[in-house]
């Protein structure tokens, strides 16, 4: 008897531990996975945010609350007209010397160097959600998740074609470029010397996309960022590098990611202080890396520069130049890209 009972006790705890399982399945994994899904938009519409900001060779863009474009920096091949670009505007790109705009109605405004056909002065027609500017080259995701190319194809950054996929983000470096898959894994093509595109591409749980001269950069879904390419100046270690990060940026040589915190974290070459191995402290909202300089929004909508000014790319509140940035603030810190 007393043995019928332990086992029949034993029945009843088996029983109550099923029924206990199966209502943390029921009810507990939906709530992960809407926590898990809030976080990733989360990471996604602050990677997107990137788009307010552009940083070329010597030049800056950035989205203003009014939806037009201040231009400040190097203007050799009008990349940066002093008086902006008029428009309703809801991203901005900047390559090497020339820059994009994706208007509201999905078509793109392109100005600047045009010698490849990067930056087409009638602009592109099309039903576009983001754009990517190399060094002379340019990318734009349609709507449907394929991706429209054109400019330099020299080393097959631009395909003339496109490329097809169910694509979701993209980058362009300075002769490869990168689209970010909605599964999470990354479609590389273009310049491979120094492993920066690798044709199989890469695979991982990534919500966020970075290219520079010639190494990747991406956005792990834990906050972490893997790297690839050539890491001459450190700009793109092996390992990676840890942290809570929501977006990153990639310059000539060096990297930026942007802390949950508002902080923001650099490596790479530091030759003209573009990133300053402490890091930038402050409440930033989007960062862009440029050839040697680095810019990033505050949440105020103010604008912070450091890294090479020769050209007035980057100019601090000390730089007779820096009214210019003043004098357009605040720029855009929300997201206006369907």
């Amino acid at each position: 008897m007393e043995t019928s009972g332990v086992a029949h006790g034993h029945g009843l705890r088996d029983d109550a531990i099923a029924v206990w399982r199966e209502w943390l399945v029921v009810v507990h994994r939906p709530r992960r996975i809407a926590i898990v899904k809030e976080r990733d938009e989360l990471l996604k519409r602050i990677s997107r945010a990137n788009a307010n900001l552009g940083a070329g060779h010597g030049f800056s863009l950035a989205l203003r609350h009014d939806s037009n474009i201040a231009c400040w920096g190097w203007n050799d091949h009008g990349q940066a007209p002093p008086d902006g670009i008029q428009g309703d505007f809801v991203a901005i790109a900047a390559g090497d010397s020339h820059s994009l705009t994706l208007r509201r109605d999905g078509n793109i405004a392109c100005w600047g160097n045009n010698d490849f056909g990067q930056a087409p002065p009638d602009g592109m027609q099309g039903d576009f959600v983001a754009i990517a500017a190399g060094s002379a080259h340019s990318l734009a995701l349609q709507r449907n998740g394929n991706i429209a190319c054109w400019g330099n194809n020299g080393d097959g950054q631009a395909p003339p074609d496109g490329i097809q996929g169910d694509f979701v983000a993209i980058a362009a470096g300075a002769a490869h470029s990168l689209a970010l898959q909605r599964d999470g894994n990354i479609a590389c093509w273009g310049w491979n010397d120094h492993g920066q595109a690798p044709p199989d591409g890469i695979q991982g749980d990534f919500v966020a996309i970075a290219a520079g001269d010639s190494h990747s950069l991406t956005l792990r879904r834990n906050g972490n960022i893997a790297c690839w390419g050539y890491n001459g100046n450190g700009q793109a270690p092996p390992d990676g590098i840890q942290g809570d990060f929501v977006a990153i940026a990639a310059g000539a040589a060096h990297s930026l990611a942007l802390q949950r915190d508002g902080n923001i974290a650099c490596w790479g070459l530091n030759d003209d202080g573009q990133a300053p191995p402490d890091g930038i402290q402050g409440d930033f909202v989007a960062i862009a890396a440029g050839a040697n300089h680095s810019l990033a929004i505050r949440r105020d909508g103010s604008i912070a520069c450091w890294g090479d000014n020769e050209d007035g790319q980057a100019p601090t509140p000390e730089d007779d130049d820096y009214a210019t940035l003043s004098a357009n603030f605040p720029f855009m810190t929300d997201v206006h890209i369907l």
